[in-house]
């Protein structure tokens, strides 16, 4: 347990730890156990382990019996005293319930904790568990500041993901591993702005909870949730046996830039791969090279399930392979990026562990694999070059049991080279999977910088927002979403996951299920 913004000072103990409520129905303990055991995961959240194992003997421990009522507990007098002896900036809660009274004062900063769920909608618990019974896309975890009243403090930091459609065990598991990051992130930025900067920003974006308090079903209701379960998974799993997932891209001449746009398969020139039954195009990166017009794509084989990159050109209304490029490991999301005369692509090359460029040999008839760029994990890799430095925007996992979806991470340098990056002080810069994964080229309008972003709530590739850039530098960032781009209600367009202008037009991909 190492940090450089903060110390352990003292571990408070509570001699005799009570649940909050009345035991949990057997039918939701039942569940809970065959879910935990058919869905087990690797990096299991919930292994039991003693915190005197992990943290320095040395650290001072205080054992308090707390002032126990139904629901709460409060700390006597003698205890608060001991503690305050400490002189404490934050305490974080583990192992008690509500705490009421002066302990809330104690520390500087007050008492933070863990809330696995967005508490707007869903107070109480069991957490990750309302969200995967009734069929919701997005689940929330918050580190909160809290006061007496259950789920109800001010919101420090808040991540969302794609919900597990299936399990409440790997539902609960990613977002537990998640919000093991956020008590370091949220010290991060206070060290980084200061108290009261921090304190103001808090108090503008805190909100009050208003979700209904939530229990633990009982067996009737644990019965029909489990029954509305399977009968949801068995139509998705028919679904994807009878209609396979497929892509194509398309060519669109929007003219309008500030409203949002719903799009159907007709409104949008259609290219499809010549041999669909086989293979995809998907990411198209356009490009205009002595007055010709290029495309580079992912090329994605369903038999092999593996993609590879594929340079076509337009001949006589239809496109034409000139090159392809190919590797082991999956390839996609073909950046195109023109140095010191050199035309280059930076695909996705997560699965090698590296983010390798492609220089064009004689363009566009062959590629060679030129250097490395960013040596570590990296998805939809997407370069900005401002002010003479470089900044690399990739999606990365803050685990392993984590979603590649979900976090966006900034790094910033002076040159292309591996092991030049910086990371950026506020990383993740995005921890939200409906708005952090890259969906194309940063582009420039009237003097703003503009970042098309995935995404992936309701299912992968759902939708594009298009996300202004207001203050991008070496100790800030800071977006809004400006519009978005999404397939029209009932269209069989079911998702749009990439977004890339060009002078003869806008290029998208459009997501199928045939």
């Amino acid at each position: 347990m190492h940090s450089r913004t903060a110390e352990i000072a003292v571990l408070i103990f509570n001699k005799s730890p009570k649940t909050s409520g009345i035991p949990s129905p057997y039918f939701y303990r039942l569940y809970r156990k065959l879910d935990r055991l058919i869905f087990k995961t690797k990096a299991d959240a919930f292994e039991s382990c003693s915190i005197e194992t992990i943290l320095d003997s040395s650290i001072a421990k205080i054992s308090v019996q707390p002032i126990q009522e139904k629901y709460t507990d409060t700390f006597p007098e003698a205890t608060l005293e001991d503690i305050q002896d400490f002189d404490l900036d934050i305490l974080l809660r583990f192992g008690f319930r509500i705490l009421k009274g002066p302990i809330l004062q104690v520390a500087k900063l007050g008492v933070w904790s863990f809330h696995h769920g967005d508490p707007k909608a869903y107070r109480g618990g069991p957490p990750a568990f309302w969200e995967v019974m009734h069929g919701q896309s997005i689940s929330s975890v918050v580190l909160m500041r809290i006061n007496e009243n259950l789920d109800q403090g001010q919101i420090l930091y808040q991540s969302f993901t794609q919900t597990d459609p299936v399990s409440v065990q790997r539902n609960a598991n990613k977002l537990f591993w998640l919000s093991s990051f956020f008590v370091e992130r949220t010290l991060r930025k206070l060290h980084q702005i200061g108290r009261e900067s921090w304190e103001k920003d808090i108090a503008n974006q805190a909100e009050v909870p208003k979700g209904a308090l939530l229990r633990p079903p009982k067996a009737w209701e644990m019965v029909s949730l489990i029954f509305k379960l399977i009968s949801r998974t068995i139509k998705r799993k028919v679904r994807q046996l009878r209609f396979q997932a497929h892509w194509k891209i398309g060519k669109h001449t929007c003219t309008s830039e500030k409203k949002d746009l719903k799009l159907s398969s007709e409104e949008v020139l259609n290219i499809e791969h010549p041999d669909p039954s086989a293979f995809y195009w998907a990411d198209p990166f356009p490009l205009v090279v002595e007055g010709k017009e290029y495309v580079l794509v992912e090329e994605f084989d369903k038999n092999a399930q593996k993609g590879r990159i594929a340079c076509l050109e337009w001949i006589q209304e239809r496109l034409v392979y000139k090159s392809k490029m190919d590797e082991p490991w999956h390839l996609s999301y073909p950046f195109v990026w023109q140095e010191d005369g050199d035309l280059l692509v930076i695909p996705e090359a997560a699965e090698s562990g590296k983010v390798y460029a492609y220089r064009a040999l004689d363009f566009p008839k062959a590629w060679i694999r030129d250097r490395v760029i960013f040596d570590g994990e990296a998805y939809d890799p997407t370069l900005l070059k401002k002010d003479g430095r470089y900044w690399l925007f990739i999606n990365q996992k803050a685990h392993p049991a984590c979603s590649s979806f979900d976090e966006l991470y900034l790094y910033y340098s002076d040159k292309l080279e591996p092991y030049s990056w910086v990371s950026h002080p506020q990383n993740p810069i995005v921890s939200d999977v409906r708005k952090s994964r890259p969906a194309g080229r940063i582009f420039e309008k009237d003097g703003k910088l503009f970042r098309p972003a995935q995404d992936s709530g309701l299912r992968y590739g759902h939708r594009i927002h298009i996300q202004e850039i207001l203050l991008i530098n070496t100790d800030n960032y800071q977006e809004r979403t400006l519009r978005t781009i999404e397939p029209k209600t009932n269209s069989q367009v079911l998702g749009i996951h990439t977004y890339n202008e060009s002078p003869q037009g806008i290029y998208l991909d459009m997501y199928f299920r045939r």
